[in-house]
């Protein structure tokens, strides 16, 4: 058993390894553009069952971007299925997960990525219902694209329904400073921060794209609906959470607008939105549909939302304050280690009253201002000598342990400027995208809400780990065979520990949208970004259609 035990460490340790280093080698065939190659290789490394639900919306998102849009859907559901199930607790793969690395459980996904699942199923849909000549059969598929957007709509009422709305922090925020004071104070478990503005609580662009793809069905009143639910998320806080141009809700609004109007709204009501929600520039804009038509709309998916780092976190005991103390170990590059400092200060560190005054009662002066780079775990007497009943305050004055944490690496999105050339008989256009929503920030904010939980596991997973090692070692007899059990115990342990840096790696980073009113006709649109072309080929616009370009850009 010792020796089965120590054999596993080194196994994960192996495995994670092979893990990180093949996921990037697929990573960057998919930012060149190598699609299927990418597939292939993603193929391989997601073939573990506790990778399944990765394994489907991975090679799912890569199939729609080789324009194979039925074997997308087909595998997207398989992941639609799994997601939806939250997985059945099964308590073995926790209790392995636990031992081992918590890579070893089942992946569940987030929130966000459960929404990007219909989200990328009814843009199958719709490019499927492009290629099809027969009406009933397009009909058939936007439909069907239809269904993808109400679950998409369900997806995020069952989010919404189990966080705070944008309404309920602004409330927060106007409240009087003593409740202020209070919640802050009372909030130890999160160090004091507030966690619930990292929340993923709505999606302002999947509600958007709810309404878009309500208008191609030609649901004119439920288009507005989800129009105007984008607006308004755009406005109260979705804009402001992740860094997005305040433009967004200007366009919410313009297409709100446009649905009143053909919906036979009074015109006393539009003119009152116009006035308060449009800029002259975006009224404008709205006269130009006016006088068209038709409409191209392009949806621009730049980029790949980043993937999670390492960081390695020290565990030391400090008897005099029956505390914990946790430090970061500075490893990597000169940037990598920055990062992984920055972000350990940001989201660890100690800044709440009751770690100052323990950190100050340990080390004087110095203890509480070093409590700006480290995070203490305060015990009490009565835990601490619970931990004295099971050696584990002995295990931790002899050693340090090793508590590894997932993190992002700092990242800067492309703002580049593009522009869209439709040719044929349509001037060149002046019209910028306009960035809709970042999938990289909504990522980062959701491991920043859980960063908390992440750590308190690791800590438990860690404790629990050398612990075993330390009492396999502990109950050898002979004196010179425990300590060489002990010392190859705490290298393996310390070298196997591992976070779960698994997310959704195929997903944009951003989407910008572009939508041009026009009239009908043949054209050849270019798209332009970053000294780069993308072309769709002749077309021909028809009256009172829209033309939608779902294009992939991996750059």
């Amino acid at each position: 058993m010792k020796g089965i035990f120590l054999g596993l460490c080194f196994s994960l340790l192996a495995g994670c390894a092979t893990y990180k280093q093949d996921i990037e080698e697929g990573l960057n065939l998919a930012k060149q553009a190598q699609w299927q190659d990418a597939e292939e290789k993603l193929q391989g490394v997601l073939s573990s069952n506790q990778d399944q639900l990765l394994y489907y919306m991975e090679t799912g998102a890569l199939a729609q971007n080789q324009g194979d849009y039925q074997r997308s859907n087909e595998l997207l559901e398989q992941a639609e299925r799994l997601s939806d199930t939250f997985f059945p607790t099964n308590f073995s793969n926790r209790s392995w997960a636990l031992l081992s690395n918590p890579r070893q459980g089942d992946y569940r996904g987030s929130g966000m990525e459960r929404v990007y699942i219909s989200y990328l199923k009814s843009m199958n849909y719709l490019a499927l219902a492009e290629q099809e000549t027969s009406a009933s059969k397009q009909r058939e598929f936007r439909d069907s694209a239809l269904v993808e957007v109400r679950r998409i709509d369900i997806k995020l009422n069952e989010i919404r329904a189990q966080n705070p709305s944008y309404q309920d922090l602004n409330a927060k925020e106007n409240q009087a400073f003593y409740r202020k004071a209070l919640s802050w104070l009372g909030d130890f478990y999160t160090g004091g921060r507030d966690t619930d503005k990292f929340l993923y609580r709505d999606d302002a662009w999947a509600r958007y794209m709810e309404g878009l793809q309500y208008e191609i069905s030609g649901e004119i009143d439920d288009a507005r609906i989800s129009y105007q639910k984008a607006a308004n998320l755009y406005q109260d806080g979705y804009a402001k959470q992740y860094d997005l141009p305040g433009v967004t809700a200007e366009r919410a609004w313009l297409d709100t607008i446009r649905m009143m109007q053909k919906g036979g709204f009074s015109q006393s009501d539009i003119d009152q939105l116009i006035q308060t929600k449009l800029s002259s520039e975006m009224q404008t804009t709205l006269q130009s549909y006016e006088s068209n038509d038709a409409e191209m709309v392009v949806l621009e998916h730049q980029g790949f939302v980043p993937d999670k780092s390492e960081m390695t976190v020290l565990l030391y005991a400090d008897p005099r304050a029956y505390s914990l103390v946790l430090e970061p170990l500075h490893t990597g590059g000169p940037k990598s280690a920055n990062d992984s400092f920055r972000w350990f200060t940001m989201v660890y560190a100690d800044i709440n009253p009751l770690n100052l005054i323990a950190n100050y009662k340990a080390g004087g002066t110095w203890g509480a201002v070093s409590g700006a780079f480290t995070k203490r775990v305060i015990l009490g007497r009565p835990v601490w000598q619970q931990l004295n009943t099971v050696q584990l305050d002995t295990m931790l004055s002899e050693q340090i342990i090793r508590v590894t944490v997932p993190y992002y690496q700092r990242f800067t999105l492309d703002k580049s400027p593009t522009q869209l050339i439709m040719g044929g008989q349509m001037p060149t256009s002046n019209i910028q995208a306009v960035r809709m929503t970042s999938l990289a920030d909504i990522a980062l904010q959701e491991q920043l809400a859980q960063a908390q939980r992440d750590i308190y596991e690791g800590l438990i997973r860690e404790l629990l780990r050398n612990w075993l090692a330390y009492q396999v070692a502990a109950n050898v007899e002979n004196e010179g065979a425990s300590l060489l059990l002990s010392l190859i115990g705490q290298v393996a342990v310390f070298a196997s520990s591992a976070a779960d840096t698994r997310n959704w790696l195929t997903l944009p980073a951003q989407v910008r949208l572009t939508r041009q009113p026009m009239p009908a006709g043949d054209y050849s649109p270019r798209y332009q970004v970053n000294q780069r072309t993308f072309s769709l080929g002749d077309i021909q616009l028809d009256q009172d259609e829209i033309k939608l370009w779902n294009l992939r850009n991996p750059y």
